[in-house]
């Protein structure tokens, strides 16, 4: 293999790997966030239009939200909240009890 075609696969594999640190999705498909340690973990996740994001409270004693511009999963302390998107764009979002404790979903 020529010296130039080893980096193009180099190449290629490093943006893979960068491109699978954060959880994505395909159409249809659903994407975890999991509410911990009052933080959301992933806290940035990609997915494709017409997929949806399901956050899930495990911190068990202590209550949180998913607060979005126009929307919001009320305030509590276990269960799952669950949004389908179907536009393109980035969605910020965050727990308006805990200064700090953001996300976003990036749709394609």
């Amino acid at each position: 293999m020529k010296p130039s075609a080893k980096l193009a696969v180099l190449g290629a594999l490093v943006a893979c790997g960068s491109a699978a640190s954060l959880p994505s999705a395909h159409a249809g498909a659903t994407t975890t966030v999991t509410l911990k340690n009052i933080a959301f973990h992933h806290p940035t996740v990609r997915i494709a239009r017409d997929s949806s994001v399901t956050w899930v409270w495990k911190d068990v004693v202590t209550p949180h939200n998913v607060t979005f511009a126009r929307m919001h999963s009320g305030t509590k302390k276990t269960g799952t909240y669950t949004l389908r998107f179907t536009k393109a764009g980035t969605f910020n979002y965050h727990c308006t009890l805990h200064p700090g404790m953001d996300g976003k979903v990036i749709v394609r």
